[in-house]
């Protein structure tokens, strides 16, 4: 299992690369949009559910499944509930930090714009 830095780690990357939180950072253009208010509202946040949420699952499946089966299977079972939770985590945050641009939606998936016709 992977300590809480590189879980850590991996939600910071998550967020930092996102659309989103470089609008916020001033990656407009000229700065606008820039809201440096989300480096104390979304960050610890997103640290936070970065480092406990993977844990909190493992154990929360161990306590679940104590006293059916072997050791090592409940471990094996645990890991893979952790594993989907975490890519669930991942691509939720990923969801939520790049929303889609309804200025770049085509209607028809045409080329062309489908007001023009």
């Amino acid at each position: 299992m992977r300590d809480g830095g590189t879980r850590g780690a991996t939600a910071l990357y998550v967020w930092g690369a996102s659309g989103r939180t470089q609008r916020h950072m001033g990656a407009g253009f000229e700065g606008q949009g820039r809201d440096l208010s989300v480096l104390w509202t979304e960050l610890p946040l997103v640290l936070l559910a970065g480092m406990l949420t993977p844990p909190t699952v493992w154990l929360l499946t161990m306590r679940l499944l104590h006293g059916h089966g072997r050791l090592r299977y409940r471990a094996l079972a645990a890991a893979v509930c952790t594993a989907g939770v975490l890519a669930l985590s991942v691509w939720g945050l990923h969801t939520w930090a790049n929303p889609p641009d309804p200025d770049h939606i085509p209607l028809s998936g045409s080329p062309v714009s489908d007001l023009d016709a």
